[in-house]
């Protein structure tokens, strides 16, 4: 588990929305995999405490005793320091290693103040993401990190958790997480599409014609204000479809004078 602590609280929508704006700062938006190491070799950030110069080090493991990253701040610089061997296996493909330096790229740009570190084996929220994950720096840098390395639009075309963490070089854990999203976004999508489809099968109905509007059904009677034929039923009253009058339903020879 990581050193966490305790930042403004984000929603996960506005995390990757940042994380978007940063690749596209980046000009990694349409590449897969992205090369997080490329970024971190920039040489700068855009950070939302403005633009800082991006220091990246890679140390033997034995000088991050118990850490596989960690990101520093000082007066317009952030420093991020990685072992050797989360280098190494970033630049081989293996997602865990890859999600850690987009990790710390997270923490670059939306944290400043106190050394953030990202412990060995980590995994899992902390105490303070289960307590409140959008006050959490490491529940904000993990959805940053994943928004970072995966793109939604191709991802929502995969079929499995799998094939996005292959495709994006990605932790199957992040791809579980990410694959799961999509598609509750997507159902949520259909469902609104149904419900608007009800609403307006619905609306067709009590205006006496059918959903597709390319009919319109009217009773025989005319409508006592405006005298057009085009009266609907409403449940118990009518509808002018033509000047909007609403009122009762008159039975046979009842309108008449």
């Amino acid at each position: 588990m990581s050193i966490d602590k305790r930042v403004p609280a984000r929603s996960d929508a506005e995390l990757r929305r940042i994380a978007e704006r940063t690749k596209a700062e980046s000009g990694v938006s349409r590449r897969r995999p992205v090369n997080i190491l490329r970024c971190l070799q920039s040489g700068s950030v855009l950070t939302l405490y403005g633009r800082k110069k991006l220091v990246f080090l890679v140390v033997e493991d034995s000088e991050l005793e118990g850490a596989d990253a960690k990101t520093e701040f000082s007066k317009g610089i952030v420093t991020i320091t990685c072992r050797r061997s989360v280098c190494d296996r970033a630049m081989m493909g293996v997602g865990r290693d890859r999600m850690t330096l987009a990790h710390e790229l997270a923490h670059a740009v939306l944290h400043h103040s106190v050394p953030l570190f990202r412990l060995v084996g980590a995994a899992g929220a902390s105490d303070l993401a289960q307590e409140g994950a959008h006050t959490s720096a490491e529940h904000q840098a993990k959805v940053f990190a994943a928004a970072f390395l995966i793109h939604d639009e191709d991802a929502a075309k995969m079929s499995s958790a799998q094939e996005i963490s292959e495709e994006f070089g990605v932790s199957l854990q992040a791809a579980e997480i990410c694959f799961e999203r999509l598609n509750r976004e997507a159902e949520r999508r259909r469902s609104a599409e149904r419900v608007r489809k009800s609403a307006d099968e619905a609306i067709a109905i009590l205006k006496g014609k059918p959903a597709d509007q390319s009919q319109k059904t009217y009773l025989n009677d005319s409508c006592v204000s405006c005298h057009a034929n085009a009266l609907i039923p409403l449940g118990i009253k009518v509808l002018c479809d033509n000047c909007g009058f609403v009122g009762d339903r008159y039975q046979d020879g009842d309108n008449e004078e």
